[in-house]
């Protein structure tokens, strides 16, 4: 009898925590969360595992030691280091890139296209490792599976997150987007990051402005991700005044637009040229990149 009302008044307080999670500050990683990181990473793990069956992953490409690179340079400047951050490219057309609990973001080839300079892809992937910081997807996974795998986590039981369904969740939720709020903050936090890391904080802007057109230009990849995330010119004007926070000098901060040519749009030309039957091809780069980029 007293370990049912012990169990009881567990609950009443799992609930009241619950709550003080989903309604939380909009600092970075503001909010309780319950979910303990190594949960977090392992889900991140499993989840990784089945992106990269259901994607083919560009390996030895200097595109992808290019992402990967800017990425990391994001990742020391960010405001979480108690995980590893890995940065892959898919390829595929989707205009796209997402993040996964515990570390992992993925940037698609379609993207990638689209972008002409190293700080908007530097915008793309602080954006994405915003939603790591934030934790949003471990705080949106809370809510999904409810006060029972949070009795579980404080009484030691074997805890929930690892079960299909919560990899379920957060594959969906990692292609179909977080909620407006969550995607503001992210983006709040990839212009800090770029802006910390050296790159122009007008990147993510100019990611913004590129994605509008796409709207206006009704491909279809863009639309159904526009029912999740802030119209882009929201976006954009919020950047705006964000960046007004900023340091004036930083809007002289570089663009590393040749870096980015060289590294990234030329080599995914040759890739596309390479016939289908021809075996994978290892690309080097051809010179060291000079101090400084990218």
């Amino acid at each position: 009898m007293l370990k049912r009302a012990l169990r009881s008044l567990l609950l009443a307080f799992l609930f009241f925590a619950y709550g003080c999670a989903t309604t939380g500050p909009g600092r970075p990683g503001g909010g309780l969360v319950l979910i303990p990181t190594q949960e977090e990473v392992n889900i991140g793990a499993q989840v990784a595992r089945q992106v990269e069956r259901k994607y083919p992953v560009l390996r030895n490409h200097p595109a992808a030691d290019f992402v990967e690179e800017v990425g990391q340079r994001l990742a020391r400047v960010c405001d979480r280091h108690d995980v590893t951050y890995h940065f892959r490219v898919l390829v595929g057309k989707e205009v796209n890139a997402f993040s996964l609990p515990g570390g992992w973001v993925y940037v698609f080839t379609g993207l990638l296209e689209k972008l002409d300079n190293t700080a908007q892809l530097a915008g793309v992937l602080g954006h994405e490792i915003g939603h790591i910081v934030a934790r949003h997807a471990v705080k949106r996974l809370q809510i999904a599976l409810g006060v029972g795998i949070l009795y579980s986590l404080f009484v030691g039981e074997r805890a929930g997150p690892l079960t299909q369904n919560a990899i379920r969740f957060i594959m969906d939720l990692a292609m179909k987007g977080y909620s407006r709020a969550n995607e503001r903050e992210a983006d709040r936090l990839g212009l800090l990051y770029e802006y910390r890391a050296g790159y122009n904080p007008q990147g993510i802007i100019q990611v913004m402005k590129i994605l509008r057109g796409i709207h206006h230009g009704r491909i279809p990849s863009w639309e159904r991700f526009l029912l999740d995330h802030p119209p882009p010119q929201e976006r954009i004007t919020l950047l705006e005044r964000y960046l007004r926070l900023l340091p004036p000098d930083a809007l002289m901060y570089p663009f590393y637009r040749g870096a980015y040519h060289r590294e990234v749009l030329e080599p995914l030309k040759r890739l596309k040229s390479l016939p289908d039957e021809s075996p994978p091809r290892r690309y080097r780069r051809s010179s060291p990149r000079p101090n400084g980029y990218p």
